[in-house]
């Protein structure tokens, strides 16, 4: 997971211009070997959005421009609020997508809408709908780590 983090942040303040991946799950997320620690690689970079430095507002996002498009299991409420105006993304898109797939390595399901289908997620807008998370009894985990 440490890695993960660290190559999200370097997407995101380590490079110019910035770049959100935009479809972090675990099949994007590469297992190398070799190393003791594991080496990963993250994948799949065909949703990924280039942030112009000019215009990029770190505090209200850009503009989505590919809605309805991802791995819903691994998105935030924000991508699927449907209106005039297209919903504001920012890194922290990836950064939800991380907390889905460590939830996930915990507790082996996915935290919203794991027996779901994603057109079930968007008819039954489950993951816009969610307004708490369910933690399993199994493994324990402390508290301050499901915050």
């Amino acid at each position: 997971m440490m890695q993960t983090v660290s190559a999200l942040r370097y997407l995101n303040n380590g490079i110019k211009p910035p770049v959100i991946h935009f479809d972090l799950k675990p099949a994007n997320i590469l297992l190398g070997s070799g190393t003791s620690s594991g080496e990963i690689k993250i994948t799949d970079f065909g949703l990924s959005k280039q942030m112009c430095e000019d215009t990029y507002d770190p505090e209200h996002g850009m503009d989505l421009t590919s809605q309805g498009a991802g791995t819903y299991w691994y998105l935030p409420p924000e991508v699927f609020v449907q209106g005039p105006n297209p919903p504001k993304i920012s890194s922290k898109v990836d950064v939800w997508s991380l907390g889905c797939i460590f939830f996930q390595c915990l507790y082996g399901r996915k935290p919203y809408g794991h027996n779901q289908s994603q057109a079930a997620i968007l008819e039954n807008q489950t993951i816009l709908k969610a307004k708490e998370i369910e933690f399993p009894a199994k493994p324990i985990v402390s508290d301050g780590a499901k915050v």
